[in-house]
């Protein structure tokens, strides 16, 4: 990994940290609302139609799966461009001094 890319990978690992340690304090707060709710209104009135439409959990599964195919389809197009690119990314990324030297005398 070039040395460029390591601050980002931290900033990126420390945001997904953040995410993460949200967990608990959202199950909590949204259990203390369920628990408020409950607590004043024990019956709810069903919806119609309710059979047909998902669960939270369902919804929050199809977008998941979408997303993964989303990135994972995204990161094969900008792969395949960046070895495209490969022929003059590489002479222009080259740290040999060679590419530099090039690049000065132009």
């Amino acid at each position: 990994m070039s040395t460029i890319l390591q601050p980002v990978s931290q900033v990126q690992d420390r945001i997904i940290d953040a995410i993460s340690n949200l967990k608990q304090p959202v199950t909590k707060a949204v259990s203390k609302a369920v628990g408020f709710v409950t607590e004043r209104r024990s019956e709810f009135p069903s919806l119609p139609f309710a059979e047909k439409l998902p669960t939270p959990v369902e919804v929050i599964d199809n977008q998941a799966k979408f997303a993964t195919k989303f990135v994972s389809t995204s990161k094969s197009v900008a792969t395949a461009a960046a070895k495209a690119a490969a022929p003059v990314t590489d002479q222009l990324l080259d740290r040999s001094g060679r590419a530099k030297a090039t690049v000065a005398a132009a």
